[in-house]
Parts: structure tokens; sequence; C-alpha cells
């Protein structure tokens, strides 16, 4: 299982605008709403939010990981956003967020969806990674790096 059998370049937001946390998912999950791969937008953005009201995902060294899992969600989806100048997520450590990893998964997937987080975090610990991550400036770009990362390190 890897992370980029679920990403795809059209599923990379780039220059991730400043604002509140649901403006910023709003953002994040606006490829699948545009494709139509959501039913319900506004269930999915309620899922994640309640995620954030436990704890941010905003878990340090400018990365975020909101994850939900919702009914309305028919399939792992994996979507990476980048905000290059930073924007304030309420981060565990206060420091703006330039990367996030966003995860939705189906109920009858929680497992897999635990596996791709504990994936996600594996290399989200590599400072090189992240940091090469942030200076993508293709959807390509990012899947190919993922996918040459994950072949190295995970």
């Amino acid at each position: 299982m890897k992370l980029t059998e679920y990403l795809e370049a059209g599923l990379v937001v780039f220059n991730v605008q400043p604002g509140e946390v649901a403006d910023i998912l709003s953002q994040l999950i606006d490829p699948l709403v545009r494709d139509g791969t959501l039913s319900s937008s506004e269930r999915v953005l309620e899922a994640l939010l309640a995620r954030e009201k436990v704890l941010s995902t905003g878990i340090g060294q400018g990365i975020a990981v909101p994850h939900a899992i919702s009914e309305v969600i028919h399939s792992p989806q994996l979507i990476v956003g980048l905000a290059p100048q930073g924007v304030d997520y309420h981060s565990m450590d206060d420091a703006p967020v330039n990367v996030f990893f966003v995860l939705l998964s189906p109920p009858d997937r929680a497992g897999h969806h635990i596996r791709l987080l504990a994936r996600i975090a594996r290399l989200a610990r590599h400072p090189e990674f992240v940091d090469a991550l942030r200076n993508c400036e293709t959807g390509e770009e990012v899947v190919s790096h993922i996918h040459e990362y994950e072949q190295e390190h995970v």
C-alpha cells in the first residue's frame, strides 16, 4: 500500500490561501468536489472539522494531516495541499503550515485509513522530503517525489 496509489496530479492543490480552518479545508477538498467524487462536500467538511475540534491535525514542522472517515466517501482519497507562504492552522507548535496531506476514507476502510496515516507520518518525519515537496511546481512533480521517497524510505 503506497500513498501514490491514492494520489494523482489533479489532487494536488497549490497556493492554499490563508483563512479560517473551514476555509482552508474547503480549498483542499475542492478537487474532489469539482470532479464529482464527493457526493456531499458539506458532510465531509463537517467530518474534517469534527476531527479538528478533538485536536489540531497540524502536527508541527509546517505539516498538517487533516483526515476523516465518512459514509459519503466511497473509496480512500488523498489530497496534497501546498501553501508556500504558510497558513495559520492552529498547529501544535504554532508554526504556519506549508504542506497538507488530506486523507478521507469510508467507514469500512478504517484499518486501511490508519495504515495510510502511519505512512504519511513516516514520510513527514524526513525534513528533506518535506522541503523538496514544498518546492514542487506541478502535480506531477509532487506525485513523482512522493513515489520516489516511498520507494527508498517507507
